[in-house]
């Protein structure tokens, strides 16, 4: 959940900013508003907000694939593929991945973005119905993080792997796409055990993975910000 004071205050700055009006309000402002409103309730990490491919750090031919996805989204959506986006931290998989759940936004689809531990934590809360509903029924999904880090002893990869199985068995059973971004090289080593046949299963008929490669943009200074 995105806090509501961080979500005025970047509607207050972006009305302050706007050179139409000269921060007295308009038209462009409003829209602009209405679509920080649309990414909070889809809860995309704030430092995405105001990001675009046109800073894009990473490979070209990873861009390439994000024009081609989001040219035809009723597509992608029909289909209900698993787009899997891997590759080593920092490369640009959460930026990928929030810049499909903007496009989404955008034209008219819904969308929400979750990592795996937040996720994993909601399914075993009291408010574990709200968001079974939501991954039903949400148009696009993201869960990033999906690692191996968190599937080290027995426990935690019963927990992880059950609940995370049963996410991607909801969404490809009803045929809902869903972006998924991982560190780990090897996805198999995820969920290694009584996981790993069912999710190879998985992955052989509804999964597209895409190598993200590049530099480590947390280790350089090459991200652009385009805050309108």
């Amino acid at each position: 959940m995105i806090p509501t004071r961080k979500t005025e205050g970047e509607k207050a700055r972006l009305v302050a900013s706007c050179a139409a009006c000269g921060g007295t309000g308009c038209a462009i402002c409003c829209r602009y508003c209405r679509f920080v409103d649309g990414m909070a309730e889809a809860c995309v990490p704030v430092d995405y907000w105001f990001r675009d491919m046109n800073s894009w750090y990473g490979d070209a031919a990873c861009k390439d694939e994000f024009k081609a996805y989001i040219s035809d989204l009723g597509k992608a959506y029909a289909d209900g593929k698993v787009l899997c986006l891997v590759g080593h931290r920092g490369v640009g998989k959460t930026m990928l991945a929030c810049s499909i759940l903007k496009e989404a936004l955008l034209k008219g689809f819904s969308a929400h973005y979750t990592t795996l531990v937040d996720a994993v934590d909601l399914l075993v809360s009291p408010e574990s119905r709200s968001f079974r509903a939501l991954v039903k029924t949400v148009d696009f999904l993201v869960v990033d993080e999906v690692d191996q880090r968190f599937c080290e002893s027995a426990n935690s990869r019963a927990l992880y792997g059950n609940q995370f199985e049963n996410i991607l068995r909801t969404r490809t059973q009803n045929r809902l796409p869903m972006v998924m971004c991982s560190n780990s090289e090897d996805l198999d080593q995820i969920f290694a055990g009584e996981f790993q046949e069912s999710m190879r299963s998985l992955r052989s008929q509804f999964f597209r993975t895409l190598r993200v490669e590049g530099k480590d943009a947390r280790k350089t200074k090459e991200r652009g910000e385009d805050r309108k």
